[in-house]
């Protein structure tokens, strides 16, 4: 798998071999400044 988020990833940890395979939905939601449903907090979803 590519790395598609390189250069937009802002994990710190560039040694770790998922590094910057951040998926398009991610990086589309970053766009929009709001957050992944998935990755929401759930206590925010109530």
């Amino acid at each position: 798998m590519a790395n598609c988020n390189e250069e937009n990833c802002t994990c710190p940890k560039t040694q770790c071999e998922r590094h910057g395979k951040c998926c398009e939905c991610i990086n589309f939601h970053r766009e929009r400044e709001n957050k992944v449903f998935c990755m929401r907090d759930p206590a925010e979803s109530k």
